[in-house]
């Protein structure tokens, strides 16, 4: 993940989302996430400062695209962050209930006509019905800036996401489980040039899962995408409203190799028909496949690779084939001190939903690269520390551009 958006994320969060398997060290938040977790049954007021470099905020090709938007020939800014927080914990009998609040002021030295606040709120019911039914209850929200992946203007776009769900499961049998969810997200843009990009969407989806006695789980899952894209965009002159239908049949399999290794698979068929332009559908395979490794009780390692369609942060109406892998290590030096590295790679290619028009041209096809190096030091168990820094490129692969930034990070957090 380049380095503006490294800027923008809150430093701290809180694991007050559905429940899914997660790498064991994050390949794809650069550099890592810093995860409250309140003591149980407590309520935990934080607060939090960062300041952070970037030698290309906008993420442009040079210091003559900079020049050509008459913003000087400097690409860099320097940015601080300013984060308070309520992190909540309850338990009454077997349900669990988690919540977190943030507010972030964000200020930038050069370009301050980005400043803002980010907001950032996650709240979920870890329900219980008897000893064979649970599941989650949820919202989340989210306000900030919109990365410069692909948006390279110098206007505060202020995005917002919000998100609410429901799942569940019944283990039927000893060996045996069916689940099923429902979700709705929104996603709108302040930007009247990016609100083609609104959509909302809402997403069932059904499984079934073997549990073995090891602890492995081998499953099917069947889910269904509709997406609504209420503000049309411009395709060669033309209105052209970019809700679609997907479907989907994937294996999801989390296999215990042993009591260091896991391997987690999700994969197979994605059909995606177009409201419009039938030349844009997609049907083919999707698969994601990760490995975590933990050779010894201080040292974690996270391989993953994957090839599947999606657009980045959201912000292109049109979708990309991706193919892509990461890895990531952790290392606990000492009690209070960690090392993380991180790496990704992806290659994106647009040329399935170009259609007839100019959005997704073949032009846009290029390579993320992102690699990140942090330090993290926890003085006492409610004050953390972290270092980092981060190198992110992106390469065109039929045309000239793309760009290059350097950015290092320092943020602390400390809980109450």
């Amino acid at each position: 993940m380049p380095w503006q958006i490294v800027l923008l994320i809150p430093i701290c969060s809180c694991a007050a989302t559905q429940a899914s398997a997660a790498d064991l060290v994050p390949t794809d938040i650069m550099p890592p996430a810093d995860i409250v977790q309140p003591p149980a049954d407590a309520v935990t007021p934080y607060a939090g400062y960062s300041v952070g470099y970037d030698s290309n905020l906008l993420r442009l090709q040079n210091s003559a695209a900079a020049q050509a938007m008459g913003i000087g020939s400097d690409l860099s800014d320097t940015t601080q962050r300013y984060l308070f927080g309520l992190a909540v914990d309850k338990t009454l009998s077997r349900q669990h209930l988690t919540a977190n609040l943030n507010v972030a002021k964000v200020d930038y030295d050069r370009f301050d006509q980005l400043n803002h606040l980010d907001k950032n709120l996650a709240a979920n019911w870890n329900w219980h019905a008897g000893d064979h039914f649970e599941g989650n209850i949820g919202a989340n929200y989210s306000e900030g800036l919109t990365p410069f992946i692909d948006f390279h203007l110098l206007e505060r776009n202020i995005r917002t996401q919000e998100k609410v769900y429901a799942d569940g499961s019944w283990q039927f049998h000893p060996s045996w489980r069916v689940r099923g969810g429902l979700e709705y997200s929104k996603l709108k843009y302040d930007l009247v040039s990016q609100q083609p990009a609104d959509n909302n969407q809402n997403q069932t989806e059904l499984g079934l899962d073997y549990l073995a006695a090891s602890g492995s789980t081998i499953g099917l899952q069947l889910r269904h995408t509709h997406a609504d894209f209420p503000n049309p965009e411009l395709d060669n002159g033309l209105q052209v409203f970019n809700g679609y239908n997907q479907d989907e049949v994937k294996a999801k399999i989390d296999w215990l190799l042993s009591g260091k290794t896991q391997l987690h698979f999700l994969g197979g068929w994605v059909s995606r028909k177009q409201d419009a332009l039938p030349v844009r559908d997609f049907s083919g395979v999707n698969t994601r496949l990760s490995a975590d490794w933990s050779p010894t009780g201080k040292i974690k390692l996270t391989v993953a690779g994957w090839r599947e369609i999606g657009a980045v942060d959201d912000l292109s109406t049109v979708y990309s084939l991706n193919h892509g892998a990461s890895l990531a290590s952790a290392w606990q030096y000492s009690e209070k001190v960690q090392l993380v590295a991180q790496y990704k790679y992806q290659k994106r290619d647009f040329g399935q939903s170009s259609g007839s028009g100019t959005f997704g041209s073949i032009n846009q096809n290029d390579v993320l690269r992102d690699a990140a190096l942090s330090v993290v030091y926890n003085p006492t168990l409610r004050w953390r520390v972290q270092l980092s820094g981060i190198r992110s490129t992106q390469t065109l692969r039929n045309a000239p551009g793309g760009f290059v930034s350097n950015g290092v990070m320092l943020n602390t957090r400390y809980a109450f």
